[in-house]
């Protein structure tokens, strides 16, 4: 049976067809097909193999017992079934075997985990090559980060692609300095594109200590605790980063961008901040000249960028659709509408 499902789905020609399925109410003794889908989602990535698609049935899966889902088969995709969204309740690990995996259309709801299971205590840790986060819900409720990036133990990432997703109510309250909502540590030419990053506790977007090489661009970033840091330690300095044509506002704690360089041995080079719309609303009026953005730049250069109020529709129920033409034009056609409306029009 399973056999027969693989070569249909082969030939079907249909993009991420579905190979395998599970379901909260599947078992995972099951074949997988969709009338007779596995339960869990580990299960479900352990069978799967490269260039397969896994699928998720509407509904809750909770993975036990210890909240860490392993992908460590290259070249599959794990998403909710089509025409439907599946929520996991978990920590998602993409391993360094697992090269160009895809995690897409899933609403990703991590936790803190217990320190004996793994260094970074992220939601979605990627320490993989060429790995694509689209399209998904992510938060942990205030928990912990969201998204880490590279890791100095597990393995550097490269080419990791995120974009289309909403990261919001990452970190502990009140704010520790310690968890961001995309934390890019160790990694090569990563790529932030068209997301809605917003009331994390501490960066929206850390870029410390490694960071090489990103394009940070067309993104919405709100209310979080700090905007986007470019940092180092010791002998790493984050370089060649590019901050384009994003929306940066309201943070809470301290700047909308910055960097610090005070445990590098150097600061960064060619670090930009360029063609951003910039607006600064901190209770503390040190943080709000120049739209936000510490002064003088050090380890990056800031050029063209517009100091304006997006004015958001309603960024308390998670509309963050734009008024100000300003903002709009720096944005362009980069967000798509369906993002910034709401949670439940995606």
């Amino acid at each position: 049976m399973v056999a027969t499902l693989l070569l249909l789905n082969a030939c079907s020609g249909e993009p991420n067809a579905c190979t395998l399925y599970a379901s909260p109410e599947g078992s995972d003794t099951a074949s997988g097909s969709r009338e007779d889908p596995f339960r869990s989602v580990q299960h479900l990535v352990d069978t799967l193999a490269p260039q397969q698609t896994g699928c998720l049935l509407k509904g809750t899966y909770t993975q036990e017992p210890n909240a860490l889902i392993r992908i460590k088969t290259p070249d599959i995709t794990l998403r909710s079934a089509p025409g439907t969204r599946a929520e996991i309740r978990g920590r998602i690990w993409i391993q360094r075997s697992a090269d160009r995996v895809t995690v897409r259309n899933l609403d990703l709801v991590g936790s803190a985990p217990p320190r004996s299971q793994l260094d970074d205590s992220s939601s979605v840790t990627v320490t993989a090559k060429g790995a694509r986060l689209i399209n998904n819900d992510i938060t942990n409720h205030n928990s912990t980060i969201c998204l880490s990036i590279g890791n100095p133990k597990w393995g550097k990432a490269a080419n990791t692609l995120i974009k289309h997703n909403r990261i919001h109510h990452c970190g502990k309250l009140p704010p520790t300095n310690h968890h961001h909502g995309i934390y890019i540590g160790h990694a090569t030419h990563t790529k932030v594109i068209a997301n809605l990053i917003y009331k994390n506790a501490d960066r929206a977007i850390q870029l410390y200590p490694n960071a090489q090489n990103s394009t940070i661009q067309g993104n919405v970033i709100d209310a979080n605790g700090e905007g986007i840091l470019f940092s180092g330690l010791r002998g790493h300095s984050s370089s060649g980063n590019l901050v384009k044509n994003n929306i940066i506002s309201n943070s809470t704690v301290r700047w909308n961008v910055a960097a610090n360089w005070r445990r590098a041995d150097a600061p960064g080079t060619n670090n930009r901040l360029s063609k951003n719309c910039l607006w600064a609303s901190n209770e503390e009026p040190a943080y709000n000249h120049d739209g936000g953005v510490q002064s003088p730049p050090v380890g990056f250069t800031a050029e063209d960028n517009v100091v304006a109020r997006p004015e958001y529709r309603d960024p308390e129920a998670g509309d963050y659709r734009l008024s100000s033409a300003a903002c709009k034009e720096v944005l362009g056609d980069l967000m798509p509408q369906t993002l910034l409306r709401g949670p439940t029009d995606r």
